[in-house]
């Protein structure tokens, strides 16, 4: 029996394609899980920098607190270091094209960037994107090493609605697809727990 205690019938009761523990495969892994996209930024006029991100997390609520991954490398990694705040706009279904330019490494800075973006400054001075479903604004708390990247532990100090009639932008497998219309609960593709026998998605009994 395995030292995990699973015997060897149970490991092939799934056919588990075996991945390497390496930066491909968790890249591989990843791309199958849809995330929001959102367009982090720091500093206004001449100082201004924007990067499109999707490590991006609401880490607590008392206090408020959220969280965004940057590269070591990039830009905007020394401008919140910089200028110690940050907003993230949370990017709309038709803000694609958005989301690609501050995706790209030859993505402007400065005025050319705020004037892209086109939401003008929030309260901490960062520049905000015109048309996105929401902003948070961060001063930056906390600051942790994370390989490659650095986190960035802000202080949510604004939080700004835009047009939440809008779905959101979602990347998916290296594109970014159409959310479907919202169906019913008997299309939700709901599961069911079968030890506690309720459909554990929507949080509700089965009806017998």
């Amino acid at each position: 029996m395995p030292p995990d205690g699973r015997s060897t019938a149970e490991e092939a009761s799934y056919p588990w394609k075996v991945l390497g523990a390496d930066a491909e495969a968790l890249r591989s892994a990843m791309g199958h899980f849809p995330t929001g996209v959102t367009v982090v930024t720091s500093g206004r006029e001449e100082r201004a920098e924007g990067m499109t991100a999707n490590a991006v997390v609401s880490v607590s609520l008392d206090p408020l607190l959220f969280l965004v991954s940057v590269h070591r490398d990039a830009r905007l990694n020394a401008r919140i270091k910089e200028e110690g705040h940050f907003a993230v706009s949370l990017l709309a279904d038709d803000q694609e094209g958005l989301s690609r330019l501050f995706a790209s490494p030859e993505r402007s800075s400065g005025p050319q960037a705020v004037h892209s973006l086109g939401g003008g400054y929030g309260s901490t001075g960062d520049p905000l994107a015109a048309g996105a479903l929401a902003a948070i604004e961060c001063e930056l708390a906390e600051t942790y090493a994370g390989g490659d990247h650095d986190l960035f532990l802000g202080r949510v100090v604004g939080v700004r609605l835009g047009d939440t009639r809008k779905g959101p932008l979602v990347f998916h497998e290296g594109g970014y697809p159409s959310l479907g219309p919202a169906g019913g609960p008997a299309e939700t593709g709901a599961f069911m727990d079968s030890v506690r026998g309720f459909d554990a998605r929507i949080g509700r009994r089965p009806r017998r």
